[in-house]
């Protein structure tokens, strides 16, 4: 009999042929050498034929070679992708991977200096909200002809999948996985506080009322409703509100598509839940900054909601041993448009590298090796390969089959958005600053959504 979480998998992979995976590839938006062992069984087989025993040619010696490959994650993903590692330098002991990681903020502002720099590594982690910024200022290798010479295997890929990696016709990214964000909730914690579950379709308005009814329940000083994410990323959240309101953050052509005046909606809507006391003061966000799964405030037990891409739901599942892990989409406005669009999670190659040939056989060992996928399985949603994402349904947990079944579920609203312009590391940058200036009382929600789009104006021009 079919299981369910087979039937999870295979429907989501259906789905995503119908749709496509990401809502860019050409015009739209949103973790191989052929010696590598894929998905599918080796069925050569060696007949000696011609040959004699013993006289056998001696195998060539392949030369010693060092690259660089550097992530983003938490302490599990982490050894996740160090073991990864060590499977693939033990299949191919020539080649020696230097390992680079850190959290998610600190990754991209690493990496950004790297690359400055001239220093980044051969392989980096690649998503698609950068991925303009580093591949149009030509820090990112085109992949196309390492997969027409088969040095890259993607035989495995859909087009849709294969297509999700480019911008402007060609190849600079390789999807690990697909995922779709939301907020997630403890029910163990709802359960004991009396607070019903946040419906699967809620609202602004919703998500404000059930912020401040948790925060009432909590009924503490140190303990609040939901983090403050007011600034930070301008995605998904704010992005997600902007296209709900039928913009977006950028159009086709790279220029800002929102007004003052939508800033200023999303920011007044976070001072009032500050005002409230149901989000937590600067300082102690601050505080909580970067701080690993295991220390954040929603697994300690400060916030009772928090905001991550689906693929996180098992991670999170492992921090409690009471309730289970939900998740819900992120809130849409009444009456407005579906703000979703597909993400993923994706491996890249640096121009700059001195090593193309051995970083496209390290990506072709993530993608499609058994060794790494029985590993990976949906740790950044499910893989792109289509014989990946079977291998692994027999290998998934409840909560990983909860992650399968939200992403199924939110697919279908993912509708196309545009690739960030170059530059999109500093907007991001002028959000968090003038986001912050209003949570430490420095600025006033007008006078931060007019700095803000004045310096976003100067760097997107």
């Amino acid at each position: 009999m079919v299981s369910k979480w087979k039937v999870l998998l295979l429907g989501l992979a259906a789905m995503l042929l119908l749709v496509g995976l990401v809502a860019c590839g050409d015009d739209e938006e949103t973790a191989s050498d052929n010696d590598t062992e894929d998905t599918t069984e080796d069925t050569t087989e060696d007949t000696g034929a011609g040959e004699d025993e013993g006289t056998e040619e001696p195998a060539e010696e392949l030369e010693e070679v060092e690259i660089r490959f550097s992530w983003w994650g938490d302490t599990g993903r982490n050894d996740m992708y160090n073991e990864i590692v060590d499977r693939f330098e033990d299949k191919y002991p020539h080649i020696t991977v230097q390992r680079e990681f850190g959290g998610w903020g600190d990754y991209w502002d690493r990496l950004a200096t790297q690359i400055a720099g001239g220093n980044a590594p051969d392989v980096v982690s690649m998503h698609q909200f950068y991925v303009s910024d580093y591949a149009r200022r030509g820090a990112l290798l085109q992949l196309d002809d390492l997969v027409n010479s088969g040095e890259l295997d993607l035989s495995d890929f859909p087009d849709s999948a294969i297509d999700s990696g480019r911008l402007d016709g060609d190849l600079f990214m390789v999807a690990k996985g697909i995922t779709m964000p939301g907020w997630a909730y403890n029910t163990a914690q709802f359960d004991a506080l009396g607070v019903d579950y946040p419906d699967l379709n809620w609202t602004w308005d919703d998500f404000v009322a059930k912020v401040i009814e948790l925060n009432d329940a909590l009924d503490s000083d140190s303990h609040w409703g939901v983090q403050d994410m007011s600034g930070g990323q301008l995605q998904p959240n704010f992005r997600y509100f902007l296209r709900q309101s039928g913009k977006d953050l950028f159009n086709e052509s790279g220029e800002l598509a929102f007004d003052t005046e939508d800033v200023i909606a999303w920011w007044t809507m976070w001072d009032e839940l500050r005002q409230a006391g149901a989000i937590p003061d600067a300082a102690t966000g601050n505080e909580f900054e970067g701080a690993p799964l295991e220390g954040n405030m929603f697994v300690t037990g400060r916030t009772a909601l928090v905001q991550i891409p689906a693929n996180q739901i098992y991670l999170y599942q492992q921090q409690f041993d009471e309730g289970e892990i939900q998740m819900v989409r992120i809130p849409h406005i009444d009456g407005g448009s579906n703000g979703e669009y597909i993400e993923g999670a994706y491996l890249s190659i640096t121009e700059r590298s001195d090593h193309h040939e051995e970083a496209a056989l390290f990506i072709d060992f993530f993608v499609n090796a058994k060794e790494a996928i029985e590993l990976f399985k949906v740790e950044q949603g499910p893989p792109a390969g289509v014989e990946a994402a079977e291998f692994v349904m027999d290998l998934i947990d409840p909560a990983q089959a909860r992650a399968v079944e939200f992403i199924q579920t939110a697919v279908p609203y993912g509708e196309p958005a545009p690739y960030a312009p170059t530059g999109v590391n500093e907007v991001e940058q002028a959000f968090s600053d003038n986001a912050d200036a209003i949570a430490f009382g420095q600025k006033s929600v007008e006078q931060a959504a007019e700095d803000f789009m004045n310096a976003a104006r100067s760097i997107i021009q």
